[in-house]
């Protein structure tokens, strides 16, 4: 992600850096360019910029220097021409008095003439311009040869660049392209793996609970045949008690109790008591004539035996399977054992094993 904003920020950067090229903003240009370096010193496109902007700066140079040798040949031109010369008028002599009329007119002496002075033309100034611009042409010559030089060297590092630039994306593109196919032949064989490790897996789940239904109904047949035994032995001998007054009706209740009791706890071992196994409990508790309080009292009691009894069996082995656990938690919830209570219980077997 900081790669993406890194670039975003760069190709802003370079925007700003092509509208200032365009206006002739060498050195905002230039500072943008900067900045951009700044952030990836090695990137392609903002070096690619800098050249170019140097070699706009240097072809404006080029053509001031080209602008001052024609200035200054045009000045040397303008100050070869010989300077005009200058023509001097002589000085006029001043007329003589005139002699008044009533004196006679005396003969005029001759006039000097005037002597004529000449100007000889001002010798042009020597100055050094031809060396100046000789010089000036040197330097051009030599500017613009290393321009050149180094115009060719940029073109040729560009070059070498994009040149890179591409050989380093195809192989980019390549490793990307082996990953991408790598990654999507791995998600395959584990898509692969994973259904068959999941079907294998639900089959035997499945067994599991088949196995522990029918285990489940076995042991209700078995208790249920169990339970009608022994009410079947139980209505046996109480008729057999009115057939001979002798025997202690007393002593057959309390038969017919632990038997009731007996029953409750075969029924509470799966944590539900069916309908077929709550029929036969009402015969024995009819049978001895228990009373609904004693009943509920016997039933409860019997609930907490229950789930005492699978406790240990759990724990007999001193280690507690997921299995197993999974089995007193369902068992915990039939049988509406509060937490409080399982735990206070599971501590007392666990000390129990570890004695």
């Amino acid at each position: 992600m900081e790669k993406d904003s890194q670039k975003k920020m760069i190709g802003e950067l370079l925007k700003a850096a092509d509208r200032f090229i365009k206006s002739a903003e060498w050195n905002r240009a230039l500072d943008e360019v900067g900045k951009a370096l700044a952030i990836e010193p090695n990137n392609m496109y903002a070096m690619a910029y800098k050249d170019r902007i140097n070699v706009s700066i240097n072809e404006e140079k080029k053509k001031a220097e080209e602008e001052k040798v024609k200035r200054l040949a045009e000045e040397k031109r303008s100050g070869e021409k010989p300077a005009e010369e200058k023509k001097t008028e002589p000085a006029k002599p001043a007329e003589p008095p005139k002699a008044p009329a009533a004196e006679e007119k005396r003969p005029e002496p001759p006039k000097p003439e005037p002597a004529k002075t000449e100007t000889k033309p001002a010798a042009p100034a020597k100055d050094d311009s031809s060396a100046r611009l000789d010089a000036l042409r040197q330097e051009f010559a030599a500017t613009q040869a290393k321009l050149q030089r180094e115009v060719a060297q940029l073109t040729m590092q560009l070059k070498e660049a994009q040149a890179l630039k591409d050989a380093t994306e195809k192989n980019l593109n390549g490793q990307i392209v082996a990953l991408q196919g790598e990654l999507n032949a791995a998600r395959q064989n584990a898509v692969k793996v994973d259904t068959k490790e999941t079907d294998q897996l639900r089959k035997e789940i499945d067994a599991l609970k088949a196995k522990h239904l029918q285990d489940v109904e076995t042991a209700r047949e078995v208790a249920k045949a169990d339970m009608l035994a022994q009410v079947a032995l139980l209505q046996k001998q109480l008729e057999a008690a009115k057939a001979n007054p002798g025997v202690e009706d007393a002593s057959l209740k309390h038969q017919g109790e632990l038997m009731l009791k007996g029953m409750f706890q075969k029924a509470w071992q799966d944590g539900t008591i069916t309908n077929d196994e709550r029929a036969l409990l009402l015969v024995v508790k009819g049978a001895i004539e228990m009373t609904e309080a004693k009943f509920g009292a016997l039933e409860a009691d019997t609930r907490g035996d229950a789930y005492v009894n699978a406790l240990r069996s759990v724990w007999s082995d001193g280690v507690v399977t997921p299995e197993e656990s999974d089995f007193l938690t369902s068992l915990r919830e039939k049988l509406g054992i509060p937490a409080d209570e399982h735990f206070r219980l599971e501590g007392q077997i666990r000390k129990e094993v570890k004695k």
